[in-house]
This record gives C-alpha cells, sequence and structure tokens, in this order.
C-alpha cells in the first residue's frame, strides 16, 4: 500500500489552515492507489455508438476471481442480458431479466486475451465495452489421474497430470507414507512399480499438481503369488492340477502348437483339474493359469 507520511515543518497559521487540505488529498490518494492494485482489476474503454443513450451507461468493474472473471454493472436502467467474447470469437450472452444490477462471472482463457462486452437494456438500446489486452493464465481446475495395472504379482502405479506434477505419495495400511517427485526429464508422470505382500491390506494413493489439484484413491490389495500349477501322466494323459488361494479366473494352455481355453471353471474355484490326451511322440505342453491380473506360466515335455 502506498503511504504518504505528512510532518509539520512551522506551528504557524498558515500550516494550520492546510492541514485539512492535505488532510483530504491524502485520503483520495490513498482510495485511488487501493482501487488501482486491487487483484484482477482491469480497466474498460468504452466506446459508444451514435445510438447509445448515454445516460445508459453501466458502470463495469473487473476482478479477477481463480480462473473468471467477474464483471460487476451497475445500470440506470434495467438490463436485458450481456453479450461478450474474448478475441473478437464467439459470442456468449448471460441474461439479468430486467435487474439494474449484476455479477457476471466468465471464464478466462489461457494467453493473452481481448475483452468485447455488449450491455443490452430493456429499453432496445446497447452500451459496448472495448476491454484492454489482458494477460491472464486461467487457473489449472483438471485433477490428476491415477491408474494400477498388476502383473505377475507387482503393481505398478502411474500418476499423471495434463500440466505438472507436485508429488505422488503411496501408504500401505498400518505403514508410512512414502512421497515422490517427478523427474526433470518429466514433471507430468510419476511411475513406481510397488512390491506387494501375502494377505489383504488397504492401498492408499495420492496425486497433487502444482495449481493444488488433489486426487486420492484408495483400493484393498490382496497380495498373491499367483496359481500354483502342477502336471503329472496317468493313463495316457496329462493331468493338471491348478490351485489358487483367492480363486482361478482363467486357465489356458497350449498342447503341440494347438491354443485351448479351458471352460466350465466354477466361480470362485481354488483348485481346479483337467485332462489332456498325450499323441504319439513329442508333447509339449505350456499352461498358463490367472487369478484376475496374476499369471502363472508352467512348461512340461513328455514322449510317447
Amino acid at each position: 500500500m502506498n503511504q504518504i507520511l505528512v510532518t509539520d515543518v512551522e506551528n504557524n497559521s498558515q500550516t494550520r489552515d492546510m492541514k485539512p487540505v492535505i488532510r483530504f488529498f491524502c485520503v483520495v490518494g490513498i482510495i485511488f492507489s487501493l482501487v488501482l492494485i486491487g487483484e484482477g482489476g482491469f480497466n474498460l474503454y468504452k466506446k459508444f455508438n451514435s445510438s447509445n443513450d448515454v445516460s445508459n451507461a453501466s458502470i463495469v468493474k473487473m476482478q479477477k476471481n481463480g480462473s473468471n472473471l467477474n464483471l460487476l454493472i451497475n445500470g440506470e436502467n434495467g438490463i436485458n442480458k450481456v453479450i461478450y467474447s474474448w478475441n473478437d470469437g464467439e459470442q456468449k450472452a448471460v441474461s439479468i431479466n430486467g435487474r439494474k444490477d449484476a455479477n457476471v462471472e466468465i471464464p478466462i482463457p489461457k494467453g493473452e486475451n481481448k475483452l468485447l462486452t455488449s450491455i443490452l437494456y430493456t429499453d432496445g438500446k446497447t452500451t459496448k465495452y472495448e476491454g484492454q489486452t489482458v494477460s491472464a493464465t486461467a487457473r489449472d481446475t483438471i485433477k490428476p489421474a491415477l491408474s494400477i495395472e498388476n502383473t505377475n504379482g507387482k503393481l505398478t502405479v502411474t500418476a499423471k497430470d495434463e500440466t505438472e506434477l507436485d508429488y505422488f505419495s503411496y501408504q500401505w495400511e498400518g505403514s508410512d507414507e512414502v512421497l515422490v517427485y517427478p523427474t526433470e526429464e518429466n514433471k507430468t508422470m510419476i511411475e513406481q512399480e510397488l512390491e506387494v505382500k501375502q494377505g489383504s491390506t488397504k492401498l492408499t494413493l495420492t496425486a497433487v499438481d502444482k495449481a493444488g489439484n488433489k486426487e486420492t484413491s484408495s483400493k484393498k490389495i490382496i497380495g498373491s503369488n499367483g496359481p500354483t500349477i502342477k502336471a503329472s501322466i496317468s493313463e495316457g494323459n496329462f493331468v493338471v492340477k491348478v490351485s489358487d488361494e483367492f480363486g482361478i479366473t482363467k486357465i489356458e494352455y497350449t498342447h503341440n502348437q494347438e491354443e485351448h481355453t479351458v471352460e466350465g471353471i466354477p466361480q470362485n474355484a481354488k483348485e481346479y483339474e483337467f485332462k489332456v490326451p498325450l499323441k504319439e511322440g513329442d508333447n509339449y505342453l505350456k499352461i498358463n493359469a490367472y487369478e484376475n491380473g496374476i499369471m502363472t506360466e508352467y512348461k512340461c515335455k513328455k514322449t510317447k
């Protein structure tokens, strides 16, 4: 804030007579300074068409509010609507419904922009305002995105943001929170691989961008080594046994280049057995068993 310091040099009648005048101009100067330094305040240049009635002139103040610009309007007559556009682009209208006072909130586009505003009154007259060029960066309001990929008993957690990440954190239930920061090479994405312990526990993920937008996700994680596969030979068949403490979701196998998917596995089955008939000569068998996204692979060979 601008400060004005007044000191008395001589104590005479002329000085006493001047004090009220000085105080008056000091107060006026301070008020004027406060108006000028208000955040987001911009001057407007008003241009009237010859058909405009000056008595309709509204008082328009502009105030930046986050990623928006507020137009504070006061008209002597009722206002029908306010029409605005950025950089002579698409016009948008806001209905005021005859009120004399209005606060119109306008989203600010990023970059350097020029605002054009027209105020339409209920008596059919229009007042146009042409704003000066405004350099404004709209506030980032988009939250970061979180994703989890489960592969072979490990979790890969990814945090992404369209502008710049501040940090990412993860916390296993009962453990301390761990913070991870983006690298100089890539400030929009953080990728972290997490070891998963056996059993069930809660994992809380948090991503925060430079604008302060925050995204949090909590998930129940079941730690597992994946299905167990055993194969034996009996009566001219491969006998395959698959087990998993959390439930088998899918079984695939390849027998001598022929690919198959096992059908009829009961939902949430923890054990399942099936047979593959041996063929004459060499028999190559590869089995993939799944527990959701966790896969176990098993290979064997038998010559008949």
